[in-house]
């Protein structure tokens, strides 16, 4: 592959540890994002990173040539949270996928990573089977999930000889360097389990869900293995491999030492994801929910 990688939402729990290792495997990374904070460009450091308004199409080089664009800048916080309209949120996420689908290919890119999420899933999709799997239609439409859903058609569409694109859609993902930000206000399941188990009525989770479990560094490593799978592979979708499932009631047990009452009602919860579709996901050694969980220093 010639030229750097290109990582959109750099400054980001997932995409700085991809990039960090990217890096570490011998890649040259640029990291974009709208800003970087102390911390995203400690753990970047060695890299290039940019400071750009993506949606302006503001800040991006003259003469970078990408060789691989990995896109993941997106907007995760409700609409409400971000102040914006549903319509603006939309208009947001897929206006920052088609401005990097249009610079990658103009820019001479031969593959182009767009990462979706799970969160196009409705509890009520996947109901019966064991696993979410890449063949089981999606019906979320949230604007959160219609702007990922109508990302992975644009993504197909733009697919082209020389212009390798795949979608990846992650699930539950855990690991070091996880904080909140404007753009990703929340935290995930175990930190919300355990802060609000130590303050009073848990709100979090539900009692009768079971979600798979990626650990971030295990996901990060295999990302150059991908990039470089990815002319050989079908275009479309793909999930990570099968990581790890636990029940919600598991979790909260084992980050706060006792068992903790979850809500009950509302929406089912969907089905813990996994693939049905051959990848260098397949050779991930998961590492255990709890070895993770301990690493963070959040086992009770």
């Amino acid at each position: 592959m010639a030229g750097p990688v290109v990582i959109t939402g750099a400054g980001g729990f997932v995409c700085s540890a991809m990039a960090r290792a990217l890096a570490d495997a011998g890649y040259e990374v640029v990291a974009i994002d709208r800003s970087f904070d102390a911390e995203a460009r400690a753990a970047l450091t060695g890299i290039e990173t940019i400071e750009a308004d993506l949606l302006s199409g503001g800040g991006l080089p003259e003469g970078l040539s990408p060789g691989a664009v990995i896109h993941g800048a997106a907007i995760t916080a409700a609409p409400a949270e971000a102040g914006m309209t549903p319509a603006r949120h939309l208009a947001a996420n897929t206006g920052l996928l088609t401005a990097m689908l249009d610079w990658a290919q103009r820019a001479g890119a031969d593959r182009f990573l767009f990462l979706s999420s799970t969160g196009i899933f409705t509890g009520e999709d996947g109901q019966g089977a064991a696993r979410l799997t890449e063949d089981l239609p999606a019906t979320g439409c949230s604007p959160y999930a219609a702007a990922k859903r109508a990302g992975e058609i644009l993504v197909r569409a733009a697919d082209a000889d020389d212009f390798a694109t795949l979608s990846l859609r992650l699930g539950n993902i855990f690991g070091p360097g996880e904080r909140a930000r404007p753009s990703r206000p929340g935290l995930s399941l175990p930190h919300r389990l355990r802060r609000e188990a130590a303050a009073g009525p848990v709100r979090s989770g539900h009692a009768r869900a079971e979600r798979e479990w990626s650990w971030l560094p295990d996901l990060a490593r295999k990302m150059p293995a991908l990039l470089a799978a990815m002319p050989y592979l079908e275009p479309g979708v793909l999930h990570p491999g099968a990581p790890p499932v636990l029940a919600d009631r598991e979790m909260a047990r084992l980050v706060t030492g006792r068992e903790v009452a979850l809500p009950d009602g509302g929406e089912a919860p969907r089905p813990p994801m996994a693939s049905i579709r051959r990848s260098p996901f397949d050779a991930v050694d998961w590492t255990p929910v709890a070895d993770g969980l301990r690493q963070l220093g959040l086992l009770a």
